[in-house]
């Protein structure tokens, strides 16, 4: 393996990095994403050496899914265990509401994670559409009407607040 492939994987880490946490929301749940796409690829570099830029995000994405589905289960059998009247503060996100960008990180988060995750891997990280077809292993057709429908609902909530993306419909031109 080149030294030329690891730096490009170095390189690639900031992209990585802003697209885990547009997935997660917290730097460190994005960066433990990122780690472990990371260490899968590296253990077997040479079969993904020459797409390993989709297979990573692609890999982010679906240990992101993994993650959501384990916590998701472990709330419902977990939940009696939790004391709901102790307030917990957690100093990083404290930290992370003093960013400027707060509105369009809100109206971001607002979006359902299919249409959030289309417009990152497009609008945010410069993805063809073809590309993000190929790492969310969706029909380019797909791709398009939900980066259409994701737009539309944040032209609508910077315009006028919360949208119910069901009832949204795609304008036409």
């Amino acid at each position: 393996m080149s030294s030329d492939i690891y730096q490009e994987i170095i390189d690639l880490l900031p992209k990585l990095r802003r697209f885990a946490y547009g997935l997660t929301r917290s730097k460190e749940s994005a960066e433990d994403l990122v780690q472990e796409a990371c260490a899968r690829l590296l253990a077997d570099l040479k079969e993904k050496e020459s797409y390993f830029e989709r297979w990573l995000f692609r890999t982010i994405r679906n240990i992101h899914i993994d993650q959501v589905r384990k916590n998701s289960v472990a709330e419902r059998h977990q939940s009696h265990l939790v004391d709901h009247d102790t307030p917990y503060i957690d100093g990083s996100e404290v930290v992370e509401t003093l960013i400027t960008l707060d509105q369009a990180k809100s109206v971001l988060f607002e979006l359902s994670e299919e249409h959030r995750t289309v417009l990152l891997l497009i609008g945010v990280e410069g993805f063809s559409y073809r590309e993000a077809a190929d790492i969310l292993d969706l029909p380019v057709g797909t791709v398009t009407s939900r980066l259409a429908r994701a737009r539309n609902s944040v032209v609508q909530m910077v315009n006028g607040g919360s949208v119910n993306e069901g009832d949204l419909e795609v304008q036409r031109l």
